[in-house]
């Protein structure tokens, strides 16, 4: 750092969505692409990042670590594509006692290891179904609805919905506990993580 220059300022975005996210609105979703439409929406997405004035990123996909990681799979063997700095970060639903939802952003450090990330999630447990966060667990809670409450969020009877729309059902509506949250902190190296909460105009407090 140069002493004289005085304080610099930069962009960061911390809440960047992809096509990991259940709600992404593009032609398709990540688990939808072949191996050659993902390798090209990475350098899309590579592409888009590097032009931006914006010098640091964080993922925030709902529920998911999974761009990320795909992300770095390919820079292993692409070293030198991406130009910014992106940290893994997680958008959850968590237990509350409000009469509304209650989001939280968890921002990662980009020193962990994808095991790390594979860790933290494995610690996050779905209330009232008492299982581990994962697309088949969100399919499971969605079942679990009734038809009040799907209908609520503009589907019908959960009984008669496709794995696909159960788990953007389950995905619109599941929380996670507080209690699994933590233990999720307690598996990553100290002072690798932030617990953001936002504010009301976005699901926040």
């Amino acid at each position: 750092m140069n002493k004289n220059r005085g304080s610099q300022w930069r962009k960061w975005d911390l809440h960047i969505h992809t096509p990991a996210s259940f709600h992404w609105s593009g032609s398709k979703r990540l688990r939808e692409m072949s191996p050659a439409e993902k390798e090209a929406e990475i350098k899309t997405f590579i592409a888009h990042i590097n032009s931006s004035d914006v010098e640091v990123f964080c993922l925030m996909d709902y529920w998911t670590f999974d761009w990320y990681i795909e992300l770095q799979d390919y820079l292993k063997k692409n070293p030198d594509e991406l130009k910014k700095t992106i940290f893994p970060g997680m958008e959850l639903r968590i237990e509350s006692p409000t009469s509304y939802r209650l989001n939280i952003h968890v921002i990662l450090s980009n020193k962990l290891s994808k095991q790390d990330l594979i860790d933290f999630k494995s610690e996050l447990y779905i209330r009232s179904i008492d299982k581990k966060l994962s697309d088949d667990s969100l399919i499971k809670f969605a079942k679990s609805l009734d038809t009040s409450k799907a209908a609520f969020h503009s589907f019908s009877d959960p009984a008669h919905l496709s794995d696909d729309l159960l788990l953007k059902l389950g995905s619109q509506t599941a929380e996670i506990t507080k209690e699994s949250l933590q233990a999720a902190i307690e598996q990553i190296p100290q002072n690798s993580g932030f617990i953001i909460m936002p504010y009301d105009t976005s699901d926040g407090l």
